[in-house]
């Protein structure tokens, strides 16, 4: 059945790192539709309304679905601009839907963000200018990540959700 876990936050969160490891965790028949691959290497598009990412995360993910694949959609995903994509998105895969927000205060993604190969890509003023404080959906599934959980618990919370539905 296909499954959709969506992995939101600010800049520097940590985002990236968790899909990749579920991806590894899970291997063959999972996708990971990337913002930043999507918006900024794909179509060089700006973060606003109607930008061209948002139907093709939409066109991307419903592949999945249709595939029958675990689809984790992973990225910043501001709501004002993408929540009407992601409900929808919520509808098809419902009930299997698993979304997470990394609720992390911003001088933490600055300390993230420095350990990162992309750290050179922009500067913590960067990400103090994009921030959005606790940008949520207000989905009964959204579960709030918080910055003492390690990516290792992180992981095993979220495989022990898909697992155990």
């Amino acid at each position: 059945m296909s499954t959709l876990v969506i992995i939101r936050g600010n800049s520097g969160s940590g985002k990236t790192s968790l899909a990749e490891a579920l991806q590894h965790h899970y291997g063959r028949k999972t996708l990971v539709v990337s913002q930043d691959n999507v918006r900024r290497t794909m179509l060089k598009e700006k973060v606003e309304p109607r930008n061209l990412s948002i139907g093709l995360t939409e066109t991307i993910a419903r592949f999945g679905h249709a595939e029958d694949l675990l689809v984790i959609v992973e990225g910043f995903y501001e709501a004002d601009i993408y929540g009407e994509m992601l409900a929808q998105l919520h509808q098809l895969f419902a009930p299997r839907v698993y979304a997470y927000y990394y609720d992390i205060p911003f001088e933490e993604t600055v300390k993230r963000h420095a350990t990162r190969s992309k750290r050179a890509d922009f500067t913590p003023e960067d990400m103090k200018w994009w921030w959005i404080d606790k940008d949520y959906l207000g989905w009964e599934e959204e579960v709030l990540l918080s910055a003492e959980l390690s990516l290792e618990a992180t992981v095993q919370l979220i495989c022990q959700a898909i697992e155990h539905s």
